[in-house]
């Protein structure tokens, strides 16, 4: 039996959509869905690119028409500016499991991936936090009343474990805390050891509100 197509996958994916009426692959790299309900059609095209800066982004808009670019990497790096520029765009990035939902809206545009919604919104709520900024896919830059500035990664593993640490400092570099965003699972004390070595803090949702009003006494 041959192996399935990204796009073929997805096709197959669709069968319970209701409001999809049609799809076609149009290359290798282009999908066109369309809709019975709401913005008729939505144009994907499929990138590989495991780290993404802005450059890349502009470069593929003045080259094609789409309104959704799917990154096929599982957790690639992607540039902050990105999420800005393609807002005002009216365009979306994301992975599989981002155009499945955008699939389900009636629109296109807006769309913000459940868990940044979470937090983006939860942090702005804090008395502490006068602004968040998404430096890229994964940190977030919180500036406090009277506090420090300090960058939280964010990071969805079940269980967050070394090899968690590990990678998040391999790919992101600079942050001073890690935030279990997934609310199942827990935190091992090899972790922990590992991001206090290194002067980095791991929480839990609720210990990270409750240690954004104090003065971060262990960043350098």
């Amino acid at each position: 039996m041959a192996r399935q197509t990204t796009f073929e996958w997805i096709i197959d994916k669709l069968d319970d959509n209701k409001n999809i009426s049609s799809s076609e692959v149009i290359s290798n790299s282009l999908l066109k869905i369309n809709r019975i309900e709401g913005q008729k059609t939505i144009k994907i095209i499929k990138i590989t690119l495991s780290e993404i800066n802005l450059t890349d982004i502009k470069s593929i808009l003045d080259n094609q028409d789409v309104d959704f670019i799917l990154h096929t990497v599982k957790e690639p790096w992607i540039q902050g500016s990105i999420f800005e520029f393609l807002n005002k765009k009216k365009k979306v990035i994301g992975g599989f499991g981002d155009l499945f939902r955008v699939l389900r809206q009636n629109n296109n545009h807006p769309y913000i991936p459940p868990q940044v919604h979470f937090i983006t919104r939860g942090l702005k709520q804090h008395t502490k936090v006068s602004s968040v900024k998404k430096l890229d896919n994964k940190r977030y830059e919180i500036e406090r009343y009277g506090l420090e500035t300090v960058t939280i990664i964010a990071l969805e593993d079940y269980d967050i474990g070394i090899e968690s640490v590990r990678n998040a400092i391999n790919q992101f570099n600079k942050f001073d805390a890690i935030l279990k965003s997934n609310p199942n699972g827990g935190i091992t004390t090899s972790a922990e050891n590992l991001a206090d070595s290194i002067n980095i803090k791991v929480f839990k949702w609720g210990e990270l509100l409750g240690i954004l009003n104090r003065q971060w006494t262990w960043k350098k």
